[in-house]
């Protein structure tokens, strides 16, 4: 199906990748079992830490170096030194996750009902293009864009105002489905729609402005969108 922007049913969807539409479980496996004690929500905080930093004083580094310099930290932390290998065995996990068992469907019935899909993710380019691929969905999505084109990470303003440029479409023509808070909160936050997909029994939405929705399944969206 070759949906276009300008004949669209409704909203324009744009996904969050990971976490969203891949499953971290083997991320999170992997950073715990090095480092003996369950690290992975330190890690990815510092990486998110790191990357707000980075977009705060203009100084872009992509997605992997950002995750190796969190990395990096953890090993000063913890007294646990890490090698070469280890920072290639991170970087093939991130570009070799699996989708969730609800993605491929979900993707599929949207794009049916003429919906266009856009992955818009935190990863550098190339590392999008591998995971979608990797993930066997890279073909269920009719654009995908890195903040890497903007220099500039989620959730700043920024990135939503640049997608709607991108596309150019309104910011109310748009929805971001997305598996953190901060992310809804920022898309939110430009006149965007917004759906929470709570992935697991620790994530919840706290932030004072609500999404449209929350869901604990993907396959959900669609009788919410298509009502």
């Amino acid at each position: 199906m070759d949906n276009s922007v300008n004949d669209l049913k409704s909203e324009i969807l744009f996904f969050d990748i990971n976490e969203t539409i891949l499953d971290i479980t083997s991320l999170k496996s992997f950073l715990n079992e090095y480092f003996n004690e369950n690290i992975y929500d330190l890690w990815f905080s510092k990486l998110l830490h790191y990357s707000l930093v980075v977009t705060a004083t203009g100084s872009f580094k992509d997605f992997l170096h950002l995750a190796t310099d969190a990395l990096n930290y953890i090993s000063v932390l913890k007294g646990i030194p890490i090698d070469k290998g280890v920072i290639e065995k991170l970087c093939f996990i991130l570009s070799t996750l699996p989708a969730y068992s609800d993605v491929e469907n979900a993707l599929k019935s949207l794009r049916e009902k003429g919906f266009y899909l856009v992955a818009l993710s935190n990863s550098s380019k190339k590392l999008l293009e591998k995971q979608l691929v990797n993930a066997n969905i890279n073909q269920l999505f009719d654009m995908k864009i890195s903040v890497e084109e903007f220099g500039i990470y989620k959730p700043h303003l920024s990135v939503y105002g640049k997608a709607t440029t991108l596309l150019n479409v309104s910011p109310q023509s748009c929805m971001l489905i997305a598996a953190h808070d901060w992310d809804v909160y920022g898309a939110l936050c430009a006149g965007w729609k917004a759906t929470f997909v709570k992935r697991s029994q620790h994530s919840q939405y706290i932030l004072s402005i609500k999404p449209n929705w929350e869901i604990a399944d993907l396959g959900m969206i669609i009788g919410k969108i298509c009502q």
